[in-house]
Parts: C-alpha cells; structure tokens; sequence
C-alpha cells in the first residue's frame, strides 16, 4: 500500500475513530450513573406519579413545563417499559447523543468543505457540554439531534423537485419535532424561509402555494402547543422571568449603546459557554472567518446556518426565549461547523503567502488553544466523571447510620431529589411535614414552594413528625426551623442545591444548639448528624 493509499484510508477511517471517541465518552458518563440534581428531579417527580395524558395537563407540579411534553412522554414509557431508575431515565438523552455524532457527521458533510469535517466532528465529539448533556434527563441533548435531522432534510429538500412525498415528509416531521423541542420553531422557520426564498428566486409557483399549506399545519401543532402547555399562566412564571432577567439573557434595544455592549459580550460569551473553547474571543473570530468563507461559496448555506441564531436573539428582545448559556446548546452544531470551516482557511491559506513551517504550526497551535483544554478536560473526567448534587450516597448512608428515634431534616432544595429517591432507600416521602407555615412575604413564588401550596401541606408540631421539610431556602426564613427542633435529640440535617456560605450559616447555628457529632460530603450535597441539646 502506498503513502497516500495510507493516508487517504486514515482519512476515511478518521471520522469514525472520533465519532468512536465521542461515543466512549458519552457512555463512561452515563454509566458513571450520578444522582439526579434538583432540575431532573423536578421533571422525573411529574413523570413517576403521573399517566401519560396527565404529562399534558399543565401546570405540572414544581411548575415544571419547560420542558417539551414528547420528551416527558418518551421517559414515561422508557420507565413503563424497562423499569423505574436513572439510567432508564436517562437512556432518551443518551440516545439522542449518540445518534448525535453520526448525524453531525452527514452534516458537516454536507454544509463545510471536507477539510474542516474531521476538525467540526472532533469539536463536536469532545464538547464537554454534549457529553454532559447526554446523561442527563433534560431536554438539550434532545434539542441538538432535531437540529441535525432538520439540517439533514433542509439539504434533502432543496436537492430535488418538490414530490408529495417530500411535502410529506417535511409536513410530519415538522409538526412532530415541535413537540419534543421548542428551540425547533426556530430550525423550521429558517427552512420555511429559505425553502421560500428558493422558489421565489426561480419564479416556480406551485411548490410555494404547496409549502404554504405545511407551514400552515406546521402553524396550527404550534399554536396548539403554545396554548396549551406554553403560555399556561404558572404562579412561578414570574420566578423565571426574574431569574433570567438576573442572567442578563433578554437582549436589549440593539442600536442603543447598551445593546451594542450586550450584542458583543454575549456573542464571544457563547463560544465559552455553551460551545466549550477555551479562548472564546478566537473561536469568534474564527466563527466570523468562516461565515465569510461560506458567504463566498453557497449564501444559502450561511442563511440556513445562521438564521436561527439571529431569530434567536429576535426572540430574547421580546422576553419569550432567553438568550443564555445551556438555552443555545442547539446552536452549537452550526457554530461548530463555521469556526472548522475557519480553521480550514486559515491552514489552505497561509503556506501560499508564508514558509511552509507557519503554514503547518498555526493551524495547530490555534486548535491547541481552542480545544487543548477541552481535550484534557474530557480526559481528566474519564476517571472522575462530572457531577451535580450526589444525594444517593448521603440517602444510604443515613438509611444505614440513623436510628429508630432520629430525624431527618430536609432543606427546601433537597426536597424533590428525596421525594424521587424515598422509596429507594427505604424512606416514606409521605411521612415529611412541615413545621413552620410557607412564608408569605417571598417576591417570587419559587418550585418548591408552588408544589407544596398546591399540595395543601399545612404544618405540624415537631413532636409529630420525624421527617421535616425545610421551609425555605433562606436561612434566615428557616431560623424558625432550626428554633423548634431545640432539644429534639438525633437530627440528620440533608442540604443539596446549597452554597457553602449560606450552608455555613445553617452550620454554625447549629453548632451552637446542639453537637456535630458525624458528618457526610459529597459533591453539591451533604449530611450532618446533630445532637440537639439546647
């Protein structure tokens, strides 16, 4: 076999070695099998006591329709079907990521040269938000597959003539995926655009009178999911809008200097966070390189890659859609995509005007700085797979150290994760009882505090009861908690979803009711053993 007999078989073969590394990784975090944080099991907690028509009746408890009622539909029938546990929970997710690769494979493809292919799917294989995201039960690892299957028959669409069965096929899928992703209307507009734009060029009139009717179908799924699921009225609407508004994720009014300022930060920020590079400022550059790269060659293509963007930001001016970190994980294919794309230019480019050293040398030490870290990282997570809250360890160890006559002491956010995993560890949510009343001086009616005046939960007096839910997340608000449990003998005290600063707090209050006398970390949670004296 000849050089480049070798090399031209490396190169066939190198797409599906990375696509094999990214796989690898995808599974070591699954099977990793971490505790559920508080946002999954707001979700899962919906899923286990609910049928399958109740997923469409909002609003669900912990106000918890954000996210799209298929993928609720499709982990209530993993878990009907295989049993209830994490991974089964998890399985649609991981699925998703793993099809993922080989789809984001067709479509680099199909949209960059095929120099920057290899380097796209190597970005896209050791994002470190993929392989998280495919292991947990949320709705973002989802959101990226629908992208890619859209791109893939957007590029089927326009290769052909028009049949019925391609109006079909782009009729159901688009009316389908609006279900199962809300950052999907913004794919299905872009086709729906450039589809228009097409035929508008070429002056054929029947197929734009034949897409008016799908989009009129498509139209009609959405407004029927919008009135149904999206725009219901939940009392923590206004929780979210201000938890957003604090992460600065509306775009302002964009010819103001403020919204100038806005525009750019939050343009460089988003190649940091949700896109992965290290050296955010780069991959914008080399973002915009590549857009005039693409602009040069195929218009068309720059449209379909970059509208959902600008739509994007069009919608977080009207508040409907936050413009934010993991809210743009379906962004990241098309982002991946075009900075490959400069990358690739800037390697074509420079031995034609420079010695041949700098031609090879750059283009390695730009991909060094802009995935170096990310590429070590995903190495460093092989052995210590990332985590969120891990609650299960402290669930055990409490199951396995408490007493007859100890209590539990819930704090506010560790309350959905241990209604989940109650009956796992031989626990009964249903014996938990508040001590104090909700109080009602809080801005912001946040999710625990909606599922529990919507559950009708009204206090008890601590000498009956030995599981106590904590009234707030606040410890100057759960004072009174900690007040009435003076005496009580054997607490366990569980947080989750807590700062150290604000857990200190709890901490040395405690220290001066009663004696620490064992104690349990783990990653975003803990336990303490107290004996309470005072």
């Amino acid at each position: 076999m000849t050089l480049s007999s070798k090399q031209s078989l490396f190169l066939r073969i190198l797409p599906w070695l990375i696509i094999a590394f990214g796989i690898i990784l995808r599974l070591d975090q699954y099977l990793f099998n971490r505790s559920l944080w508080l946002d999954e099991a707001f979700f899962v907690n919906n899923i286990v006591d609910r049928t399958f028509f109740e997923l469409f009746i909002p609003p669900l408890e912990y106000s918890s329709h954000i996210i799209p009622p298929g993928l609720l539909v499709m982990a209530k029938l993993m878990i009907t079907l295989f049993g209830n546990s994490d991974l089964i929970l998890r399985l649609f997710p991981l699925v998703c990521g793993i099809i993922s690769l080989v789809l984001f494979y067709q479509v680099a493809k199909i949209y960059i040269s095929a120099q920057a292919v290899p380097l796209a799917l190597f970005f896209f294989a050791i994002s470190d938000r993929l392989i998280y995201y495919s292991s947990e039960f949320k709705q973002y690892s989802n959101d990226v597959m629908i992208v890619l299957i859209l791109l893939i028959l957007a590029n089927y669409l326009r290769t052909s003539p028009l049949t019925l069965t391609k109006l079909l096929l782009l009729t159901i899928v688009g009316s389908l995926v609006l279900w199962f992703s809300y950052p999907a209307v913004f794919i299905l507009a872009t086709i729906g655009i450039y589809l228009l734009v097409v035929h508008f060029s070429t002056k054929t009139w029947k197929p734009v009178i034949n897409l008016t009717m799908v989009y009129a179908i498509w139209l009609l799924n959405f407004s029927v999911l919008y009135l149904l699921i999206i725009s219901v009225e939940a009392p923590t609407n206004q929780w979210l809008q201000q938890f957003w508004t604090l992460e600065n994720a509306f775009m302002p009014f964009p010819l103001s200097i403020h919204g100038i300022h806005w525009l750019a930060e939050s343009f460089f920020k988003m190649f940091k966070y949700p896109v992965g590079f290290n050296q955010a400022g780069l991959a914008g550059i080399l973002f915009i390189l590549g857009s005039v790269v693409l602009f040069t060659k195929n218009r068309l293509t720059l449209f379909l890659l970059c509208l959902p963007l600008l739509l994007a930001l069009g919608v977080s001016f009207f508040h409907q859609y936050p413009f934010s970190g993991r809210l743009l994980l379906f962004l990241t294919p098309a982002l991946y995509l075009l900075v490959a794309e400069g990358l690739t230019k800037i390697r074509i480019d420079l031995p034609a005007h420079y010695p041949n050293w700098v031609g090879t040398l750059t283009p390695i030490v730009l991909l060094a700085f802009l995935s170096g870290h990310s590429f070590i990282k995903v190495l460093k997570n092989w052995n210590t797979p990332r985590v969120a809250q891990e609650t299960k360890p402290l669930f055990q160890y409490v199951q396995q150290h408490r007493q007859n006559t100890d209590t539990l002491y819930l704090y506010h956010w560790a309350e959905p994760a241990f209604r989940y995993y109650a009956n796992f560890y031989n626990f009964n949510y249903e014996d938990c009882h508040l001590i104090n009343p909700i109080p009602t001086d809080q801005e912001y009616l946040k999710e625990v505090d909606y599922f529990r005046q919507k559950l009708g939960l009204t206090p008890v007096e601590v000498n009956k009861t030995q599981c106590v839910l904590g009234v707030s997340e606040v410890f100057a608000r759960s004072q009174a908690d900690l007040e009435k449990l003076r005496g009580k003998g054997r607490v366990w005290f569980l947080f989750s979803h807590l700062g150290d600063p604000e857990r200190n707090l709890f901490l040395n209050y405690l220290d001066t009711l009663g004696v620490r006398l064992e104690e349990n970390l783990q990653p975003g949670a803990s336990v303490y053993l107290y004996q309470l004296t005072k």
